[in-house]
């Protein structure tokens, strides 16, 4: 079985289970180098050389420090070693760095138009590579440079200052940390001084561009558990609460809207012209993880995980190399285009020959790749926690965790079996294990495992349904098995519609093995009855018709979808 390891403080673990270990050292063995070559082919890394010419979206710094970050996370400093001192090659004497901005004759200046610039957020992701470079080798090179370009922006921005801010939320929750890292507290009080100049903390909702409203209430958790202000606190509760409560698909997914890539309305959760991308889905686990931080709620874990499982893994395809951008919860036959796609949308062009349907090897915007392939890397790191003589295990996963006198295994198939055990092969006298029962399983926080050292969790797949004010999903149900949700995907071609499908909740849910697909992936077995199609578009009713025919089919994992080429395929099935 493949493994890999992470450090969380000091806190090692190494991963042994079937769902997430083989797509971690896939990560780090295949899906980096990959992923790093087409960087470098669409000109991302030349961008940084000043005399080189520069292609590319005048964002894809950020791009690179993505998978910078990423490197880190899962190890591979020999692949991000050079790029270190590339970037720190290209920073100016102030302190700014940009590859699109401020490069002279032909080059828009700095911040002529910080609304839709992007500099802020590039900024962001290079503070957040650099604090996972250098905790990952002790090597200050590249956090020194984030230092700088975080002195250049308070001393360029703030009270008294140039007073405009980022229009794409990131520095934010990058300076909180960073502040953390290095222990000046200019860097958290200029990221308040930014959130409070973008919104009204006392009365901010969950609203617009999905992903920057998710990573805006990142920064928001981050400064309510770092300076304890009850008005963040009740903010980032609140968001998180309309999050979880109105704005996410079963997967955990958020963003119902194509127009303006945002969140939608309340309860605005359209199945095949959802756009729910994968980004937002990056940001949704790490706000809810930042929210078990601040809170310790378990409900927090349970959204993470479910998230975790679902709409990220669900973004990289089996092969290591191919993404979605989009993740729409239904598909159609023969409906591979954009529905919202027009002459005059440059965004909605750029989608009409890549939604969801099928994975991507390649997107000019790069957002989806390189944060997924982060939050890949990042999986280790949210497994368990170490508080002083409390060993705490958020994801009952198969690892193996150590950290001085600690060496504790986990021994378990799940998610696919929900029975876990915990070996400990040494730990501190005094020391305690407990295990995250989520609410699913009727629990309400961690169990005291330490002399039990065993838990039985009811991961057998079974009926869900949605709340009625979801309107697209009316009358439907569908499957979920733990943290695991499922969705029924045929052929174009596979002999019926899957919007004409019928099926009985009584009916048991069969489990079994699916040779088709990899990595230990169970699938659920299901009936079915096809209503006609004939007779028209509308048709009273009570007048007969066709006789419904039955029909067998196959639910497989969210996660395991469009691995077998374009097809049909829906998460809820109407009853």
């Amino acid at each position: 079985m493949d493994t890999m390891t992470t450090n969380r403080g000091t806190l090692r673990i190494e991963l042994n289970d079937q769902f997430w270990a083989p797509r971690v050292a896939q990560t780090a063995e295949h899906t980096l180098p990959v992923l790093l070559r087409r960087l470098d082919e669409h000109g991302v890394i030349d961008a940084f050389d000043p005399n080189g010419s520069r292609r590319g979206l005048w964002f894809t710094d950020s791009d690179l420090y993505k998978w910078m970050e990423a490197a880190a996370l899962a190890g591979r400093t020999d692949l991000l070693a050079p790029l270190v001192a590339t970037v720190a090659a290209a920073q100016a004497p102030d302190g700014y760095l940009n590859t699109f901005f401020g490069r002279g004759p032909g080059h828009q200046g700095r911040y002529e138009n910080l609304a839709t610039s992007h500099e802020w957020y590039c900024g962001g992701h290079l503070i957040e590579a650099a604090i996972a470079h250098h905790r990952a080798t002790g090597d200050s090179t590249l956090l020194d440079v984030a230092v700088r370009w975080a002195d250049h922006l308070c001393s360029t921005f703030g009270p008294g200052l140039d007073d405009r801010v980022d229009g794409h939320p990131e520095v934010e929750l990058a300076l909180v940390r960073l502040s953390a890292e290095v222990g000046d507290p200019r860097y958290l009080d200029m990221a308040r001084w930014i959130i409070e100049r973008t919104v009204d903390v006392a009365t901010v909702d969950l609203s617009g561009h999905a992903v920057r409203a998710l990573y805006l209430a990142s920064a928001i958790a981050e400064i309510a558990r770092s300076i304890g202000d009850p008005t963040y606190a009740a903010a980032a509760n609140r968001l998180f609460r309309t999050m979880v409560d109105e704005r996410s698909y079963p997967t955990g997914a958020v963003g119902g809207r194509w127009l303006g890539e945002s969140v939608g309305r309340p309860f605005e959760l359209g199945e095949d012209t959802g756009y729910a991308e994968s980004c937002a889905a990056v940001a949704a686990m790490q706000f809810s993880r930042r929210m078990w931080e601040l809170t310790r709620s378990i409900e927090c874990l349970d959204q993470m995980e479910l998230i975790l499982y679902n709409a990220v893994a669900a973004g990289v395809g089996s092969d290591g190399e191919s993404w979605f951008y989009s993740q729409p919860h239904a598909c159609s036959a023969g409906s591979e285009t954009d529905p919202w796609a027009s002459p005059f949308d440059f965004q909605a062009q750029m989608m009409t020959s890549s939604f969801p349907p099928r994975r991507h090897s390649w997107f000019d915007v790069t957002c989806c790749p390189t944060n997924l392939v982060r939050a890949f890397a990042q999986v280790p790191s949210l497994v368990a926690d170490l508080d002083g003589d409390q060993l705490s295990i958020h994801v009952p996963l198969a690892c193996r965790i150590t950290d001085g006198e600690w060496d504790v295994e986990v021994l378990g198939a799940y998610p696919w079996d929900g029975h876990v055990e915990v070996v400990s092969h040494s730990m501190p006298a005094g020391g305690r294990i407990s295990i995250r029962v989520p609410s699913w399983a009727g629990g309400q926080g961690h169990r005291d495992v330490t002399t039990t050292r065993r838990i039985d969790l009811p991961v057998r797949p079974e009926w869900w349904e949605t709340d009625p004010r979801v309107t697209s999903a009316h009358r439907s149900a569908f499957v979920r098995g733990g943290p695991i949700v499922y969705c029924v995907e045929v052929p174009t071609d596979g002999g019926f519609d899957l919007r004409s499908v019928l099926v009985e909740l009584g009916q048991r849910l069969e489990e079994g093995d699916a040779p088709i697909l990899a990595g230990g992936v169970r699938v659920v077995g299901l009936r079915g009855r096809l209503l006609p199609l004939e007779g028209g578009l509308y048709r009273r009713l009570g007048h007969g018709g066709p006789a419904m025919r039955e029909v067998e089919f196959m639910a497989i994992p969210y996660a395991a979808r469009s691995n077998r080429g374009f097809g049909q395929m829906t998460v809820n099935l109407r009853h």
